[in-house]
C-alpha cells in the first residue's frame, strides 16, 4: 500500500513507465502460460482436441484479445529497449522524452493492427 502512495504522489514520467512495465510484464507471464496450454493440447489430447479448441478460439473477442496482447508486446518490447537506452547511454535526463516516444510508437503499432484486424473484429 505504501508503495502505490509513492506512485501517486510521484508522477515522474519513468516512475509511470516502471509502473506500466511492471503490469505489462505481469500481463505477459499469464497470456504465456495460456499460449502454451493451448499448444500443449494437441500433445497432451490429440490433434482432434487442438483443431476444435483453435476453432473455438475464431471469434471477434478472441481477435480483440489477440490486438490487446500485440499492444501489450510493443509497449513491453520498446519501454524495454528504453531502459537500455537510458543505461547504456545515461539518458536518464531524457527520460520523458523517450517515453514520448514509446507510448507514440506503441500507438502507432496499435493503430496499424487494428487496421489489420479490423476485418476481423467486425
Amino acid at each position: 500500500m505504501i508503495y502505490l502512495k509513492d506512485f501517486i504522489l510521484n508522477k515522474h514520467p519513468g516512475q509511470t513507465a516502471f509502473g506500466l512495465h511492471r503490469i505489462s510484464g505481469i500481463i505477459l507471464i499469464f497470456y504465456l502460460l495460456l499460449h502454451i496450454m493451448l499448444h500443449s493440447t494437441a500433445l497432451i489430447f490429440g490433434n482432434d482436441a487442438y483443431n476444435n479448441l483453435a476453432e473455438r478460439m475464431d471469434n471477434p473477442l478472441a481477435h480483440l484479445l489477440e490486438l490487446f496482447i500485440i499492444v501489450i508486446t510493443s509497449f513491453h518490447l520498446l519501454n524495454g529497449l528504453r531502459l537500455i537506452l537510458i543505461d547504456i547511454f545515461l539518458l536518464t535526463r531524457f527520460q520523458k522524452e523517450l517515453f514520448f516516444v514509446v507510448k507514440f510508437a506503441t500507438a502507432f503499432i496499435g493503430i496499424y493492427s487494428l487496421s489489420i484486424y479490423f476485418e476481423r473484429l467486425f
